[in-house]
């Protein structure tokens, strides 16, 4: 009997900056081979133990607790303003493990029985075959395929046991006739590869995909080991040395190729994507405001129903925000904010420590964000905010929304 896989569900770090920070995992780690795997680079909880499979039943009696109004975490908090699950967020729900498991399976059943609104993220065909298509039939759910950018015979080296753009086309396809909708992430591009995102754009665009979101290669500081070695040798097989010579940045633990070397790429595939009839998300965090919906990058908040969206992070804050417009703390206080402790659910590098109990712990959490010492996305890291030399009466600086030249260029198209 496989260990149960205790962590499939919960409040990823991304709360910093995403709409949907929820998370919900049938395997701890996953069959797939891609040779970026950010999981494994990112550290993962569990990523390198033996197979876990989550047990289903527990989400279930969470959602029926949640529904009855027993709250006991944040979590459940947010369950409870049905703000949506990522499914597959650390693993692929649909790696060869589903085909003997079911796992997956069986949290769709779930969530279509609850309506709960729900992502699924995939570099998988197997969600369009029959039982999964019965599952998704009147859920309120959106499929998001992701592939590498890059030419299609290097593609099968860089996502390892993968199915080909063709396949992952033809599924989205299936599941239009059903409607659900659909999205591709190009994620990552491969530097000197752009060229070939055009093909994948025109794939999407015949097989019925609603929209389309882009995200160069970040690399991080232990690539040279953890990468595979097909990716390796596309880098020369340094790839941290290859990123710092075309001017990256570090952030955090991964470096970032810098904004002037992916500007001119990242519009001409949104220009071409919007020519197209989709919408489109910039997936790079800097941009992730340039993106259209306001659910990060990938518009979810356009295509699920009855769905709320987590906005008491700064780029939603700043989002919403005219160009020249100031962008102030309190304007957090309008927005809805977890009471619950949250850190619980963080990776322990990313908590406080929190002596306050008077406020809840994730506005302490932001006001150390909004003045720089916690992590790295405070307001100055997203493109298009400038400090306006002002401080609140709480004497918290006070920021501006500008009109950045990557928002000119967007514009001028």
């Amino acid at each position: 009997m496989k260990k149960p896989y205790k962590y499939y569900s919960g409040i990823t770090s991304q709360i910093s900056f995403c709409a949907t920070p929820l998370r919900l995992d049938s395997y701890n780690n996953c069959s797939f081979g891609c040779t970026y795997c950010y999981a494994r680079t990112r550290q993962g909880h569990g990523r390198e133990q033996q197979l876990q499979i989550s047990n289903p039943q527990s989400l279930h009696d969470r959602l029926k607790r949640v529904s009855d109004g027993i709250i006991k975490s944040s979590l459940d908090e947010f369950i409870q303003r049905k703000i949506p699950f990522q499914l597959g967020g650390m693993s692929d729900p649909f790696s060869r493990y589903e085909q003997r498991a079911e796992i997956t399976l069986e949290y769709m059943k779930i969530l279509r029985e609850y309506d709960y609104p729900y992502i699924i993220s995939t570099k998988s065909a197997l969600i369009s075959t029959s039982k999964y298509k019965d599952a998704l039939l009147n859920s309120n759910s959106y499929v998001r395929f992701s592939t590498t950018v890059i030419d299609a015979k290097k593609r099968k080296l860089i996502d390892k046991g993968c199915v080909g753009i063709d396949n992952l086309a033809e599924a989205a396809q299936i599941l239009s006739t059903i409607n659900i909708p659909t999205s591709f992430r190009l994620q990552p591009i491969i530097p000197g590869f752009e060229s070939f995102a055009e093909e994948i754009i025109n794939i999407a665009a015949e097989s019925g995909v609603k929209h389309l979101s882009a995200e160069y290669l970040k690399v991080p500081m232990d690539a040279n080991k953890k990468f595979g070695s097909n990716l390796l040798k596309i880098f020369d097989n340094t790839p941290v040395s290859k990123y710092i010579s075309m001017g990256a940045h570090k952030v955090g633990r991964e470096y970032t190729l810098p904004l002037e070397y992916r500007t001119t790429y990242l519009i001409e595939m949104y220009q071409y994507t919007k020519a197209k009839g989709m919408t489109f998300g910039f997936a790079d965090n800097d941009l992730l405001l340039h993106a259209d919906g306001a659910s990060c990058c990938g518009a979810s908040d356009l295509y699920l129903r009855e769905a709320n969206f987590f906005h008491a992070n700064i780029p939603s804050i700043i989002k919403k925000k005219k160009i020249n417009e100031e962008i102030y703390f309190i304007d957090f206080l309008t927005e809805w904010i977890p009471q619950r402790v949250i850190s619980t659910y963080l990776n322990s590098k990313a908590r406080l420590a929190i002596i306050d109990t008077s406020e809840p712990e994730w506005l302490q959490f932001l006001k150390k964000m909004w003045i720089g010492e916690q992590g790295v996305y405070n307001p100055l890291y997203f493109d298009g905010v400038s400090l306006s030399g002002k401080l609140d009466s709480n004497g918290l600086p006070i920021y501006i929304r500008t009109l950045s030249s990557f928002e000119k260029k967007l514009r001028s198209y």
